[in-house]
């Protein structure tokens, strides 16, 4: 973050139409040293339209890309894109078509697309793909044309993915690894890429005959320390071309699951019925989000009833770490899982169907052995009803009192006579969206006057619905993805105050969440479930940083057995209101969480481990975002601690734990190390029965805990859950 330019607004003033002007008076003093940057077209397309409210997706995002066309970044971004038909729409839309137009008859077809500047574990992999000649077997390469001394390929051993001992599987030595959340950095001994479940035996076989641990890793979305370790082995289900481009494009690509052309860890099968409207139906841990969401819509028969929103994920790698999706009538992912096929750390494959050891077995991390199939219980599809509004932040989740409105934030009817009862009325309708909406969720970008309010329900009536988003939509997001990127990256956005990156990304982010033309319009947008859960494509392509709790809702006095919503007003506060803290007296404002405070209400879970165990009323999870500049400006990690001590801090009853896979390590929860807290207070009782049913399992399947923890823990696990 670089100075601020003038005299930046003072704490009252930190909000959208002030920091807009202050961006537009000031923007053009970084125009000597970023003359790349058109100033004209950034305040003409994107700034000036959004404080008339104009809130269109196209105006904005084509505004962002004429701003930094010129740029060397943009450039070096655009010559990455390997599809000339895709180029040509990019320019098309840059010179004024609409995105239906720029599309065309071609329709939306993205090809292969590889990120610029993206450091990541793979692309050092991807390296080694140059090197082969030819399309030949992987195994010849590895004997014959891999370069000998090339430093990824040095004592390769040869794992096999049949059981003949005829096709290699890629391995690749020493290969640096980074996570997505770039928080998590080793060098595994090995990197195996199966595609069977016997390559997954050979790989289990090979780790117990050398002495090696395991660790399984999705891709795309992590930031704690769940992956494999120094000189250990480390498991991708995920092939090159996904995890080596940012923007994903199978994400993104029109076009259906196809059965017939994927390996053995990426299928979908429909099996028995459970009950009327309920079907069991087994996935491979490899297939993601986004290929399962394909197979749902076109048979338009069967769906998940809750998911992340994420679709460039793993199923596995939703369903290891205990993910959830939003409503306050449904539970964990995890909590839908009724069989789990794994390979035990004898090599063996074991299936566990019991209805209570399924508690330890759906939610473990990696820690039974490696995952090859899930079976899920599907619901009989159904039709979301999506309402989405842009709400005044003081009424979408209002405050215990209406004082907690920072002055920023504090619209007319603040100072009106009626402000008590519009506060009761936005009390009423916020506690009924929670507690009864089928899907409930809520975004405020920081220093917004309007938060994003997605709550909806379902019909099994089907009349009306629609593909949503459109292949139009689609380009969009994609677009707003890639420049997103982009603009993230580049040392003028780096260089600018930390409260105009805010609004940058606000102006962005508002701009292509429906309503878009216009904030008083509530459109009804009719689709598929899997589609609405899944309605935003590409989210995660532009990094972030990401700090979520899960909260117990508390009962209410006068009826124990409903939940009383004080507690999710507060944390929501708290977090906006140290937001504000923040911006000092002097007017120079420090602005650590520049991106979104995101809730969701959801169920509590059954499984053992899960965050949400116990909590019968309910749970409020809750999350800060930023981005990795905050990080670099050194102003993430001390306020996502004061988040931390907040949202712990009201009552020593109250169990408040992080998801397992955000960011937490290194923090300090209510004065102990995040690592220590987790173990001896959070969970010390799930962990028992965590330990003890998979004893249970292994005692039953032929293995000890022992064996479990030398072949599939790591260091974050041998102090949390085996207690070392």
């Amino acid at each position: 973050m670089g100075s601020v330019p003038g005299n930046a607004p003072a704490r009252e003033n930190l909000e959208r139409t002030h920091i807009l002007h202050d961006i537009l008076d000031n923007v053009d003093r970084y125009s000597d040293k970023y003359d790349k940057v058109d100033y004209d077209a950034l305040k003409r397309d994107v700034l000036k339209p959004v404080l008339h409210d104009d809130f269109d997706p196209e105006v904005q995002i084509r505004g962002f890309l004429r701003a930094f066309r010129h740029t060397p970044a943009f450039r070096a971004a655009f010559e990455n894109i390997r599809s000339p038909e895709l180029q040509n729409q990019v320019n098309a839309f840059i010179r004024g078509s609409s995105a239906k137009e720029a599309v065309g008859k071609e329709g939306f077809r993205l090809s292969s697309h590889p990120s610029p500047g993206v450091k990541h574990h793979f692309s050092l992999i991807d390296e080694l793909q140059k090197l082969v000649l030819g399309a030949i077997e992987l195994k010849e390469a590895v004997e014959d044309v891999f370069h000998p001394k090339h430093v990824y390929v040095k004592a390769l051993p040869l794992i096999y993915e049949d059981a003949a001992s005829m096709k290699a599987m890629e391995v690749y030595c020493d290969v640096p690894f980074e996570n997505w959340g770039q928080s998590v950095h080793n060098t595994p001994k090995l990197t195996c890429l199966p595609t069977t479940v016997r390559g997954v035996q050979n790989i289990v076989q090979y780790a117990s005959e050398n002495n090696l641990r395991i660790r399984c890793a999705g891709y795309r979305h992590s930031w704690s320390s769940v992956f494999s370790q120094d000189n250990e082995i480390f498991i991708s289900f995920v092939n090159l071309e996904q995890v080596t481009t940012i923007p994903d494009p199978m994400s993104l690509l029109p076009g259906e699951y196809n059965p017939a052309t994927v390996t053995e860890l990426k299928t979908i099968e429909l099996q028995e019925k459970t009950a009327p409207g309920k079907r069991l139906c087994r996935i491979g841990a490899a297939v993601t989000n986004e290929e399962f969401r394909r197979w749902a819509v076109a048979n338009d028969s069967w769906s998940l009833p809750v998911d992340v929103i994420l679709v460039e994920v793993t199923i596995g790698g939703v369903n290891a770490p205990i993910c959830h999706g939003g409503g306050r009538p449904h539970k964990t992912v995890s909590d839908y899982v009724r069989r789990i096929e794994y390979v035990d750390c004898n090599g063996a494959l074991r299936l566990i169907d019991d209805p209570y050891l399924i508690k330890a077995a759906a939610g473990a991390f990696g820690l039974l052995g490696v995952v090859t199939h899930i079976t899920f219980e599907l619901d009989a599809m159904s039709y979301a009803v999506m309402e989405p509004r842009k709400v005044d932040i003081g009424l979408a989740i209002p405050p215990l009192t209406k004082e907690e409105i920072p002055k920023a934030l504090r619209e007319d009817w603040f100072y009106g006579p009626k402000a008590a009862q519009k506060l009761a009325a936005a009390k009423a309708d916020f506690e009924k969206r929670a507690a009864d909406d089928f899907y409930s969720e809520w975004f405020w970008f920081t220093y917004q006057r309007k938060a994003w309010v997605n709550t909806w329900n379902t019909t099994s009536d089907p009349a009306g619905a629609k593909d949503y988003p459109d292949e139009a939509r689609v380009f969009l997001q994609w677009v707003e993805g890639w420049i997103g990127g982009v603009l993230t990256s580049h040392p003028f956005f780096n260089a600018i105050p930390g409260y105009w990156q805010a609004q940058l990304l606000a102006t962005m982010g508002m701009a292509a969440l429906p309503p878009t033309l216009g904030e008083k319009e509530t459109p009804i947008i009719k689709t598929q479930l899997p589609n609405a859960l899944h309605f935003r494509r590409g989210i995660q392509n532009m990094r972030v940083r990401d700090m979520e709790f899960q909260i117990p809702l508390q009962p209410r006095r006068d009826d124990p057995t409903k939940p009383d919503f004080w507690i999710v007003q507060k944390a929501w506060w708290d977090a906006i209101n140290l937001v504000y803290d923040y911006a000092d007296a002097s007017g120079d404002p420090s602005s650590p969480m520049r991106l979104t405070l995101e809730l969701r209400i959801m169920g509590g879970s059954d499984m053992l481990m899960a965050p949400q165990k116990g909590n019968d009323l309910g749970t409020a999870s809750i999350e800060v975002l930023s981005i990795p500049d905050a990080v670099a400006d050194d102003e993430w990690r001390e306020f996502i601690q004061k988040v931390s001590d907040l949202w712990t801090s009201y009552g020593d009853h109250i169990n408040v734990r992080p998801h397992w896979a955000k960011e937490w390590e290194g923090l300090q929860f209510k004065g102990r190390d995040a690592r220590d807290h987790l173990r001896d207070v959070a969970y010390p009782e799930q962990i028992v029965e965590f330990k003890e049913a998979l004893g249970e399992i292994g005692r039953m399947q032929g293995w000890s805990l022992e064996q479990l923890q030398n072949r599939f823990s790591n260091e974050l696990w041998d102090k949390i859950v085996y207690g070392m």
